[in-house]
């Protein structure tokens, strides 16, 4: 039998996000922000779960949930790219984003959209004051005539409900559109067409009426003549729109048969919902119809329940048979319900129809994706089925406003509200910040949506842009690095990195990037003398931070308190100190005067062993760095310096090389220039990059650099990224507590991963199988040359702000040369012959 469109569209009329149907019913419609679920921890998830326990007991009867599939609106995500950037002064970022759009058009992302429809209203009431509206058999209402004051009752009671369930799930108003999209979207399920969502509510929405397109539903597709097959024994509808240009949807409807007898384990075994994404080829929605009795109702329905299965027993007592056993089964289950309701006041029981909606291209195409999913459920001992001559009747269950129907309580299902809120339907698998550059796709949702960072609007959300890196040689941190470097660079900020490398990889990707600056430490053309660097007022302290633990003395005593006094304001203005040069003459002169022989002999030899190894420090005919340029990579590949342990190890610091603690300092030293120059309110945004963590996180100086960029850089427009191998010796104080964003590449060695996943938040007692995930197929290197496919690069664990933890991959910028800068790495003989000569 075919039902026509008007058989199964119940709206008679629609003011913004209420419905007015032909049976009477007012609904309210809103969009929900699903909850951020994804790996986090079994503690957070229990949170999800309780905002789900009070949603679903404050819920009228005859409440909808929907989860829709659609086609993600690539021109929203085109808003959030510029979101922030003034495009017209940020040529390259402009470049990038059309270049980005594209890419992400060709990916065809998807989204789950999330709605919730109550009734609020019905015919006894204001409804009956309407009545006189309706025109004809059309069943219309004119939307114009509604008063203002009928508008505000349904309103304030939809806003009651909204109040009892909280705001968690921070519900919207559905602009009018929504209702005609949502039915054009039932009607092309899977088969192409499908228009874009409206999901922002438009100016005139308030008093839009959708225009609903006609269509047959075929159920059994017996339109289609296949004679082998009998078309009442098909669970297909065939939807049929005379006046589309697309080809008829194949759709089939899904609900489960039965639950585990045993319950459901959450968190892990409850959350059925959540195995319907990542199937190719076909659109899925899902839709759950729910009712609640409170618990008293319940109490006193079990009460009967038990006295006539009591009566039923009674009248057995003498008969031997299956039967007996099988009431003594029901009571004894019975009892165990209704203790748990006497034991839990604020309980209430849910019955709830689950509807889950397959459309696809073919006939044969939705089959398969029907059978994939009951082979998905069975890992969930959850039996599913496309009952026969139910499908037209389930496909109208995710049609708001829809009447009751006899399949609704057919396939219905009654558990307690706390185990409904183990199913958590509303929750998500996003990761990302709302808005800025598109840096991947994310791979857990099974939609590839698009991965944003906002790094330089993270401080109008009052959030940390900073971010921290690790992963194996190879897996992809350096190339992490210099995406977001370049990015930053085209949004119009700047960007200070210590390259370690020998070949200077991030001196050829400057090279990319116009009036860039490089510096080499061992080969200075400027000076980081902290007398000339900063200013006068904490100049003496940068200075005593850097010379101290160089020369390896203590502020308080000797030759260290010598110092201390000559760095003070006073002591530079009265021997007129304005360079470490200068405040080695100052030394050799002081020795000579009697009193302070020893205490300035001291620091005399200590500060002559390094004055002619640290040209950086003491060559005064070097002119000072310069932090103002967009680019400025400083190269320390050939310092000395300390490992992890030797910085953790007190014994081993102590007996550190003098090389080793020049490295140090002058790496310590770059920090405090960048900190100095990007923490200060300068209008634009400052990212300092280092690729070795430890000398940022191990050290004193290190500690407060890290520390400021992650506290201050939010004020400041600044943050700071840092890469290591081991997060658990690296990432220590600051970098531990305070960097936000988190970024877990390719690890195979097994500590490693276990100890990147829980520095990322992951809970590995619950789910052991991450560990196995990372190490083994996040970017695998395959085939005899143990190369990773290019399909594969940039696979990766990600913690965002909001410590939403999920998987993606990062794809790299989409403009070709800068894809090409960042990716190639050069010879030391060419990166030599590309230097740029700092100014």
């Amino acid at each position: 039998m075919a039902f026509g469109h008007e058989d199964l569209q119940p709206t008679a009329a629609i003011r913004g996000n209420l419905q007015f149907t032909r049976s009477g019913l007012v609904t309210a419609t809103y969009f929900i922000n699903p909850l951020g679920y994804g790996l986090r921890k079994a503690s957070d998830k229990y949170d999800v779960k309780m905002a789900h326990h009070s949603l679903v007991t404050n819920l009228p009867g005859g409440s909808l949930l929907l989860g829709i599939q659609a086609r993600l609106n690539t021109v929203d995500v085109l808003t959030k790219m510029v979101e922030g950037v003034d495009i017209d002064e940020c040529d390259d970022y402009a470049d990038e984003v059309v270049a980005s759009y594209e890419r992400v058009k060709s990916i065809v992302p998807q989204t789950r959209i999330f709605l919730l429809t109550i009734p609020v209203g019905a015919s006894n009431s204001g409804i009956s004051a309407l009545s006189r509206l309706w025109r004809g058999s059309t069943s219309t209402i004119d939307a114009a005539a509604l008063s203002r004051a009928d508008l505000d009752e349904y309103d304030e009671k939809a806003k009651s409900v909204l109040s009892r369930i909280g705001g968690e799930f921070e519900p919207v108003p559905v602009p009018a559109a929504m209702f005609q999209w949502l039915w054009e979207h039932y009607l092309t399920r899977g088969a192409g067409g499908d228009p874009v969502a409206p999901t922002r509510v438009g100016a005139l929405d308030d008093a839009t009426s959708a225009v609903f397109g006609s269509a047959a539903l075929d159920e059994g597709a017996r339109t289609d003549g296949n004679r082998r097959i009998r078309p009442s024994f098909i669970p297909v509808i065939k939807v049929v729109q005379p006046e589309s240009e697309y080809q008829p949807s194949y759709q089939a409807m899904l609900t489960p048969r039965s639950f585990p007898y045993g319950g459901m384990t959450f968190p892990g075994g409850s959350e059925f919902l959540n195995v319907l994404e990542g199937l190719e080829g076909v659109n899925v929605d899902w839709g759950m119809r729910v009712s609640t009795k409170t618990a008293e109702q319940v109490t006193k329905n079990n009460e009967l329940s038990l006295r006539r299965l009591g009566e039923q027993m009674d009248q057995r007592d003498q008969e031997v048979s299956f039967a007996q056993n099988s009431l003594m089964s029901k009571a004894q289950m019975l009892s165990e319900y209704n203790n748990h309701f006497e034991a839990n006041s604020g309980e209430s029981e849910v019955s709830f129809t689950t509807v889950i909606a397959v459309g696809g291209f073919t006939r044969e195409m939705t089959i398969d994706a029907v059978n994939a999913i009951k082979r998905r459920y069975k890992r969930f001992q959850v039996d599913m089925t496309t009952p026969v001559g139910a499908q037209v009747d389930l496909w109208s269950m995710l049609v708001p406003g829809s009447p009751p129907r006899r399949a609704f309580d057919d396939f219905a299902h009654i558990v307690p509200s706390d185990m409904w809120a183990g199913f958590v339907p509303f929750t998500s698998s996003q990761i990302g910040d709302d808005s800025g550059p598109v840096i991947g796709v994310n791979l857990l949702s099974g939609n590839f949506e698009p991965i944003h960072f906002g790094i330089m609007e993270a401080a109008l959300h009052d959030l940390s842009a900073s971010f921290a890196v690790t992963g194996e040689l190879g897996s992809g941190k350096s190339y992490f690095l210099k995406l977001m470097a370049v990015l930053v660079h085209d949004m119009g900020g700047q960007f200070l990195a210590i390259d370690r490398s020998q070949v200077g990889e991030w001196e050829h990707f400057a090279s990319s990037i116009d009036n860039a600056v490089i510096i080499d430490l061992a080969d200075p053309t400027v000076s980081l003398d902290p007398l000339r660097l900063f200013e006068p007022r904490v100049a003496g302290e940068r200075a005593l931070d850097s010379i101290l633990p160089l020369l390896d003395l203590s502020p308080t005593s000797g030759a260290g308190a010598a110092a201390s006094n000559l760095l003070s304001q006073r002591g530079i203005h009265e021997h007129g100190i304005k360079s470490l040069l200068d405040l080695f003459h100052v030394v050799r002169k002081l020795r000579e005067v009697p009193g302070g022989e020893d205490e300035y002999a001291d620091l005399a030899s200590r500060l002559g062993t390094v004055i002619e190894r640290v040209p950086v420090l003491f060559d005064s005919s070097l002119p000072p760095l310069r932090l103002d340029a967009a680019a400025t990579v400083v190269r320390s590949h050939n310092l000395a310096l300390p490992t992890a342990e030797e910085l953790t190890t007190p014994h081993l610091y102590n007996r550190l090389p003098l090389t080793k603690r020049l490295g140090t300092a002058l790496y310590e030293l770059v920090g405090v220039a960048a900190r100095e120059a990007f923490l200060s309110d300068n209008g634009r945004f400052g990212l300092l990059v280092g690729d070795e963590a430890h000398h940022f996180t191990q050290t004193q100086v290190g500690s407060a650099v890290t520390s400021d960029f992650s506290r201050d850089g939010r004020k400041h427009l600044a943050a700071i990224g840092l890469a290591s191998h081991d997060p658990a010796t690296d990432f220590q104080g600051a970098a531990h507590n305070l960097i936000p964003n988190r970024f877990v590449f390719r690890q195979r060695d097994e500590t490693l991963a276990r100890n990147s996943l829980e520095w990322l938040g992951v809970d590995l007692q619950q789910a052991p199988y991450l560990l196995q995930i990372l190490r083994d197929e996040t970017s695998p290197p395959v085939g005899a040359g143990r190369q990773v496919p290019d399909e594969r690069r940039g696979e990766m664990f990600m913690r965002d702000a909001l410590n939403r933890i999920g998987r993606g991959k990062v794809l790299g910028p989409a403009r070709a040369d800068r894809a090409a800068a960042i990716t190639s790495t050069p010879n030391s003989a060419a990166a030599l012959a590309r230097r740029p000569v700092a100014p």
